[in-house]
């Protein structure tokens, strides 16, 4: 079997250039499988998640990705009624990138970066809480948190109407020297988020 390291750049990596690659739903669980290995890890985001291991959506290419999982029986009722407290909707998972703000990469010490390990090998990764909330003007935003109580990015979310076969989906495109990552929640919410790489 090859080593973790090299079956994570292989089936969850993401590179900034043009449009990403979705891995199959059997590739992004071998991810999943082995980010959840670890219960304590998996849990012990800053704020409360529960996500599905199941459900996961990854994109790749070369050594950089993304991963994106739900929370557990996420619902559109519970993100229409959010109110100003924050209501988990994920996880964001992340191979040799971070989130931008204001155009300039979270640091790392701000990030939640653990150790993913299989067959020996071993992988520091960025693992972002996701979350939405209500601001006071009414609107919903995005909160992705590092490893603070506050989160490091907000994203405004839009309405949309469609379908998809996950409860967060997941696409990504280069923009520049950076990427954009956009989640689309249960087929009615629509953020992005800007990334670069993160050299740890």
């Amino acid at each position: 079997m090859k080593s973790f390291v090299t079956t994570l750049a292989l089936l969850v990596s993401l590179q900034l250039v043009s449009a990403q690659e979705k891995v199959s739903k059997e590739e992004a669980l071998v991810y999943a499988k082995a980010t959840s290995a670890d219960a304590a890890k998996l849990k012990g985001t800053p704020i409360p998640t529960d996500v599905d291991p199941q459900q996961p959506v990854a994109v790749k290419e070369d050594d950089y990705g993304g991963m994106v999982l739900p929370q557990k029986n996420l619902k559109v009722e519970a993100i229409a009624k959010a109110g100003e407290t924050p209501v988990p909707v994920g996880q964001l998972w992340l191979l040799k990138l971070a989130p931008m703000k204001d155009d300039e990469v979270v640091s790392e010490s701000k990030l939640r970066v653990v150790t993913v390990s299989m067959d020996g090998s071993e992988l520091s990764v960025p693992q972002c809480a996701l979350a939405v909330r209500r601001t006071s003007g009414g609107a919903l935003e995005l909160l992705v948190y590092g490893k603070g109580k506050e989160p490091v990015v907000t994203a405004p979310i839009k309405e949309i109407d469609g379908k998809q076969d996950t409860p967060i989906d997941m696409t990504a495109q280069r923009d520049s020297d950076s990427g954009k990552v956009t989640l689309k929640i249960l087929g009615k919410y629509q953020a992005s988020i800007k990334v670069t790489e993160l050299i740890l």
